[in-house]
């Protein structure tokens, strides 16, 4: 896997030697209480409310306690990943439209379904129905503005968030820090974000979320061990909060080398949800281990289940890298490139057909599309590094260039394409 979970190591914006110490930060003391639990307090209580919700339902129907039960049934797929539960949810909330179509609510919840499952263009038309409705407007032009920012339409998404007058929002905040990050303002992102956790630090719905979102960006940063503190608060204030695990995770590996507690917060976070990227984590681990009977194993079982048709096209990327790089298959990289980018015509995508092209030996086209649709449009470490690679046979200082800029993110990158980038810099 040369570029899903990669790493370079940087000391002070100098690219040095693998072997050089670092200095480890994840210890397993820290947060071994999260490891630990299994069932949690959070699913129970979901469970519960599911389950009065639909008594409640069969006993005395109403619209109403369909969209509880809706809304309960997304909560549950985000506690265990069980996509079944969002379709769920989905049929409720068309129950409840198809007794009465002006439930702006309905179609907002549908969108966000929507986008959770990745089908953004399906989530754009049901925003677009509670914008004709016209109620709780401002919930439905910050959704659309999520949508707009999916698509690759910032233009369009900075434009709706000038609608709003309030900028020190906490919703404003979070989506003006995320169109910094995307325009490459990393700093500016984050001062926002830190902004935006000061306003709701002593709500317990948005305080995870929040900081642990804030942690992401301080690792994107460099900045791991101010993300490793606010992972560990996340989980001291809820230790079934898979993302901030999922964050830890990484560090051991990207940062620590620390392979074996890597697996082990990845291995319990399989017990309790179902995560097909995470078998994309234990391959990684593997390769590390030089396990490379494991590391197939692992790269088959993320295949398998991240093909299934329940899910859509959610893991495309990650299939689309998978078929180029692992698999020796880039015309199946180039098919499903073909669909993200109808699905979302993203620098993203056309950076998957990109690479799809270059694995499959038509470097010319490969460039053409990179230089069209890629370059100068995204500050993605992960389409730097491809640029970098895709250049490297036409313009050597271009290319050299762009690999220097894809190794100051080397926390993000993680540790797969160290070599190769050293290699491709001399």
């Amino acid at each position: 896997m040369k570029n899903i979970l990669s790493i370079v190591l940087i000391c002070s914006g100098v690219l040095v030697s693998c072997s050089t110490k670092k200095k480890n930060v994840a210890t397993l003391k820290d947060f071994e209480f999260a490891i630990q639990i299994s069932g949690t307090e959070e699913l129970q209580n979901c469970n519960e409310e599911i389950a009065f919700w639909s008594k409640k339902q069969l006993t005395n129907p109403s619209d109403t306690y369909l969209s509880k039960m809706g809304g309960a049934f997304a909560k549950r797929f985000a506690i265990t990943g069980k996509i079944e539960d969002i379709y769920t949810s989905d049929s409720l909330y068309k129950q409840v439209l198809k007794a009465d179509s002006k439930r702006t609510g309905a179609y907002q919840a549908l969108a966000v379904n929507c986008i959770a499952r990745h089908e953004f263009r399906k989530a754009r038309n049901y925003i677009g129905e509670a914008l004709v409705i016209g109620d709780g407007k401002a919930a439905s032009l910050y959704t659309l503005f999520d949508i707009s920012m999916e698509l690759g339409n910032i233009e369009e998404a900075k434009f709706i968030l000038s609608e709003f007058e309030n900028k020190n929002a906490f919703a404003y905040l979070i989506r003006e820090a995320k169109v910094d990050d995307q325009e490459g303002r990393l700093d500016m992102a984050i001062e926002k974000m830190e902004k935006a956790f000061e306003r709701i630090k002593d709500d317990p719905s948005l305080f995870s979320w929040t900081l642990s979102n804030l942690g992401d960006m301080y690792g994107h940063a460099g900045r791991v061990q101010e993300a490793y503190q606010a992972y560990l608060s996340v989980l001291k204030k809820n230790p079934a909060h898979d993302f901030a695990l999922k964050g830890i995770a990484w560090i051991a590996l990207s940062q620590d080398d620390n392979t074996a507690l890597a697996k082990q917060i990845t291995a319990a976070l399989l017990k309790r949800k179902e995560m097909p990227d995470m078998h994309l984590l234990l391959a990684k681990i593997a390769e590390e281990e030089n396990d490379t009977v494991e590391q197939k194993r692992q790269l088959s079982l993320f295949a398998q289940k991240a093909s299934e048709a329940k899910y859509g096209d959610m893991y495309n990327k990650y299939l689309a890298l998978l078929e180029a790089e692992e698999f020796k298959n880039p015309n199946r990289t180039i098919e499903i490139a073909t669909i993200e980018i109808n699905n979302r015509p993203t620098p993203q995508s056309y950076d998957l057909l990109a690479w799809g092209y270059f694995h499959n030996n038509q470097k010319e086209k490969a460039l053409e599309v990179a230089q069209q649709f890629v370059e100068g449009k995204t500050f993605e470490p992960e389409a730097i590094y491809h640029l970098g690679v895709i250049y490297k046979n036409t313009d050597r200082q271009k290319s050299n260039a762009l690999l220097a800029e894809a190794a100051k993110s080397s926390f993000e990158l993680g540790p797969s394409i160290a070599a190769n980038i050293e290699q491709l810099l001399k």
